[in-house]
């Protein structure tokens, strides 16, 4: 089974079972720390091998490990008694077994049956009255503050599966979305050229790698791509054009002859926005985009490395594809633009 949905599936068994009480709370542990293990969570993980085995004590065993007793207040194990702080320490299991035999126990007591008889019986009775009430009473106390502390242990658990399940499904569905710009890509330099599609399927193992010199590769090859992208159009959209120099709308002048890549691109969103049926915004965005990796390479090859994060390589990806989907969309509904109007005519 895929991670994920066992991760999902997880989840929904200690919130659905806490939520319609089927679930034990130890059964409830066990889930959550396959959760932690599946999602590489170390915190919890730490969290919730305290909640399985115990709160580390120090040396001597009279005090809980400050660093365990810390976690433990975090996840509302603490209370207040004469202005000092404490926690409770008892495990899930061991609440759950004395609500039990607590609760068996309590059944046991009762003067039902019982007989007394001589000159003091009306005072056995009496105590004997008392001595009942009192161990119900001191049960019904026992389950009532073991229940609180196993409800409290309860909703952690249920909390933390729930962060868990809402966090993956966001993720899903934000991986989604990444995906349909990615198909609009992929599909579009497939046209092109197949070998762009080895450099594409790179750049997605670059974001499950852990290797800082593949965060690198990536990015060169982002920037690769936005020249493939800029030579492609830029010959769609001018097709005859000879002049090494551009003139903008602002009446600037650039050079687009050669490998000046960037500013054919800016020629290119620059025709596309302005033939475009709606305003867009992403054209400054894409040359700064572009112009960061320009200089990210530029540095590695003159042997400045800076350290290429794995949130910047990631960060980099994504705005990548997103770029690179506003420009074919802009292509691509002028074309369809153009190509409607000519039936027309």
């Amino acid at each position: 089974m895929d991670k994920n949905k066992q991760i999902i599936e997880a989840c929904e068994k200690v919130m659905d079972g806490i939520e319609d009480d089927k679930i034990t709370g130890s059964s409830a542990l066990l889930l959550c720390q396959k959760i932690a293990r599946l999602t590489n969570d170390s915190d919890a993980m730490i969290w919730l091998n305290y909640e399985a085995g115990g709160y580390k004590r120090t040396k001597d065993g009279k005090h809980i490990d400050s660093s365990a007793f810390e976690i433990a207040w975090i996840h509302n194990r603490g209370y207040v008694e004469n202005e000092k702080q404490y926690i409770f320490t008892e495990l899930i299991s061991q609440l759950e077994n004395a609500i039990d035999a607590n609760k068996i126990s309590l059944k046991s007591f009762s003067t039902q049956g019982a007989s007394v008889s001589g000159e003091y019986a009306y005072v056995a009775m009496n105590r004997l009255v008392g001595g009942v009430q009192a161990s119900v009473s001191n049960l019904n106390s026992d389950i009532k503050t073991n229940s609180r502390k196993r409800a409290i242990l309860m909703n952690e658990y249920y909390n933390y599966a729930h962060k868990k399940y809402i966090s993956l499904q966001f993720g899903n569905y934000n991986l989604g979305i990444f995906n349909n710009y990615q198909a609009k890509v992929n599909n579009y330099f497939s046209t092109l050229d197949k070998d762009l599609l080895l450099k594409l399927d790179a750049i997605q193992n670059a974001i499950n790698s852990d290797n800082k010199e593949n965060f690198s590769q990536a990015l060169t090859t982002c920037r690769k791509l936005y020249d493939v992208i800029a030579k492609d159009l830029f010959s769609k959209l001018f097709p005859n054009y000879s002049e090494k120099k551009y003139k903008t709308l602002s009446g600037k002048e650039i050079d687009i002859s050669g490998d000046h890549t960037l500013n054919q691109l800016s020629a290119v969103i620059e025709t596309l926005e302005k033939k475009g049926a709606n305003n867009t915004i992403i054209g400054s965005n894409i040359i700064y985009l572009v112009d960061w990796l320009a200089n990210i390479n530029n540095n590695q090859c003159n042997g400045v490395h800076n350290d290429v994060t794995k949130d910047i390589a990631e960060r980099c990806i994504i705005q990548t594809y997103i770029s690179l989907a506003g420009i074919i969309d802009l292509f691509l509904n002028n074309k369809e633009c153009n190509e409607t109007q000519g039936d027309s005519e």
